[in-house]
């Protein structure tokens, strides 16, 4: 999928600046320590599944979405007031017949990527503003905002990064209707 390529193009030029900047700045090279540059590596390969998250969720690319789940990834809905999806199945089946069809379409924006690592497990968060036009629950043309942190705790899985576990945290909520001629995309209008 181009939207892949992008993001893979433009993490690894990410990774190879920073890279070689800071061994350029640090110590000649046989003295740079091997387990920074990895846990370094590590932070951007994790930032790159938030990312990777609310990019699919938009796109509604299930494909892509479940790439970035471990086998046993528990997606916790608590602040939704229903029970956690457990193991990737449950997880595309709250997406494909939950998230999805609730909106014609969506545009998140995920930001302030925090990542810790300890080995081959890591926890995290971010801050994520979703937008969604024309939820079902609405009539006619309408926009909902919600703001908050999702958190994580992400696991190596055959050699790359997964998240292991995810909750949303919503903190704010709003609907309003709109004029359809503010959507640009037809697509998310309802005429």
């Amino acid at each position: 999928m181009r939207l892949c390529a992008v993001a893979s193009s433009f993490t690894g030029l990410f990774v190879a600046s920073v890279l070689a900047a800071s061994v350029s700045a640090a110590a000649p090279a046989s003295e740079v320590q091997a387990p920074a540059a990895q846990d370094l590596l590590a932070e951007v390969e994790i930032a790159r599944l938030a990312t990777t998250y609310g990019w699919a969720v938009d796109a509604k690319d299930i494909d892509t979405l479940m790439t970035i789940f471990s086998e046993d990834a528990e997606y916790d809905l608590s602040a939704y007031a229903r029970p956690p999806a457990k193991g990737k199945a449950a997880i595309r089946d709250v997406f494909l017949h939950g998230v999805f069809p609730s909106e014609k379409c969506s545009f998140s924006s995920i930001s302030n990527v925090r990542v810790q690592i300890n080995g081959d497990q890591a926890s995290g968060g971010d801050y994520f503003i979703h937008y969604g036009y024309n939820p079902q629950r609405s009539a006619g043309n309408t926009r909902t905002q919600v703001e908050g942190q999702h958190f994580y705790r992400f696991v190596k899985e055959n050699g790359a990064w997964k998240i292991a576990w995810m909750q949303g945290h919503p903190v704010f909520e709003a609907s309003a209707p709109i004029e359809g001629s503010q959507l640009r995309d037809a697509a998310c209008r309802v005429d």
